[in-house]
């Protein structure tokens, strides 16, 4: 088992019968049965359930927002007012830098700096400097690889997947780059 999983089990005996509950993360199972019976079912849920869930927690992809703010370090910054960018944006696409400003968004509401962590077309407009045809055909692109997403009207946020290639492909851009 990894991460904060855990199986309990619950064991009644009632003359010659077993009534055990098993609890592995969302899956909950109680079995009722001879004692050989059981044990039969619990051994095929433990080699066929959790091997399972384990191997989907293998290839699931997560991005620890506190790690990303600590790999942010020099690049981004928090003041009073807001998330700030530091250094390296010269070497940014349009797209990377639409990107980067949903991910400060994302920063900023984690920190309890903005209200949400969507940000609007309009707002994405204003910070990259570049027209609202621009910034939409950018938008479109990235949502359709799945690193951002509309949330609402006029409204985006960066995905799981699009902090990952953020921090994995342009932050060490902008590291670099200054």
């Amino acid at each position: 088992m990894v991460g904060q999983s855990k199986a309990e089990t619950t064991t009644v005996r009632d003359g010659n019968e077993v009534t055990v509950t098993l609890r592995f993360k969302d899956l909950e199972k109680t079995i009722h049965g001879s004692p050989e019976s059981v044990l039969r079912e619990i051994s095929g849920f433990l080699t066929t359930v959790v091997p399972n869930i384990d191997l989907a927690g293998k290839i699931t992809l997560n991005v620890d927002l506190q790690e990303l703010i600590t790999d942010c370090q020099g690049v981004l910054a928090v003041t009073p007012e807001d998330v700030v960018v530091l250094r390296g944006l010269e070497k940014l696409t349009d797209r990377e830098l639409v990107l980067l400003n949903l991910v400060r968004g994302r920063i900023g509401s984690y920190i309890g700096k903005a209200k949400s962590d969507a940000t609007s077309s309009a707002k994405l407009v204003e910070l990259v400097k570049k027209n609202p045809g621009t910034i939409a055909g950018r938008l479109s692109e990235l949502a359709n690889e799945g690193l951002v997403e509309r949330v609402g009207k006029g409204e985006y946020r960066a995905t799981t997947l699009g902090l990952h290639r953020f921090r994995e492909e342009i932050l060490s851009k902008m590291k670099a780059g200054a």
